[in-house]
């Protein structure tokens, strides 16, 4: 049993919101309802795209971001965690504003490649443009020499299977997203890759971890796990 109150500023997508609450429940050591994490979940679809603002190209997301996190606050929350790697671009800006925590979902990612993979050296990043821009895994993940998808791959491939018009953003979590992503983990594999991070939080809903035949780690998942350790260590 703990008093712990989760905060999710969630709704970068909703999808992908909804598919990290399902593995921290199933990461949770519960054998009843009450022995679960109280969450409270905010999903606001409304804030702007990310990637878009990243690229100099769209509104950004901090005010609508800001606003989100402080409803959170005001309900009581212990700690705020973001289901989208993109919008950890903006986590410091968002920070300043609030007094709760945000939890930092590239240290998570950082902090578990040490545990699990410390032999690897070469990781390869499938996420949006918009993350890869930011340099967001460039800092956490410094140790590691990290491996993008050329720009071919990057647009044709990544994006595509993101925001396409049957891309994942659009509600397709099978058929063409999935061949895309598989495409370019592939891709990143005969670039040096030795081990792949999902470093988009929808790209779990279309790649399965078994697609390639090394190491592919699942974010959602990790950060679930880590978040449920924190909480009842």
């Amino acid at each position: 049993m703990t008093d712990y109150t989760l905060g999710v500023l969630g709704g970068m997508g909703p999808e992908a919101t909804s598919y990290f609450f399902q593995y921290l429940i199933k990461a949770t050591p519960a054998k009843k309802d009450a022995e679960h994490i109280k969450t409270i979940i905010y999903s606001n679809p409304q804030i702007p795209d990310r990637t878009q603002a990243i690229l100099g190209k769209g509104t950004s997301p901090v005010e609508e971001m800001t606003k989100t996190a402080q409803a959170l606050e005001k309900l009581g929350v212990n700690g705020i965690f973001i289901p989208c790697v993109t919008a950890h671009y903006f986590l410091e800006e968002v920070q300043h504003n609030i007094g709760v925590p945000i939890l930092s979902l590239p240290k998570i990612v950082d902090q578990y490649l040490h545990a699990k993979h410390k032999d690897k050296e070469r990781v390869g990043a499938l996420c949006t443009t918009g993350t890869r821009n930011s340099g967001i895994f460039d800092r956490a993940l410094s140790s590691f020499q990290l491996i993008y998808p050329d720009e071919y791959y990057q647009d044709n491939y990544v994006m595509e299977a993101v925001y396409g018009t049957k891309g994942i953003k659009a509600g397709y979590i099978s058929g063409e997203p999935s061949e895309r992503l598989t495409k370019a983990a592939y891709h990143l594999k005969e670039n040096g890759a030795e081990v792949i991070v999902m470093g988009c939080t929808e790209i779990p809903l279309a790649f399965e971890e078994d697609s390639i035949d090394i190491p592919v780690i699942n974010i959602m998942k990790v950060a679930a796990e880590h978040i449920v350790e924190m909480v009842y260590k």
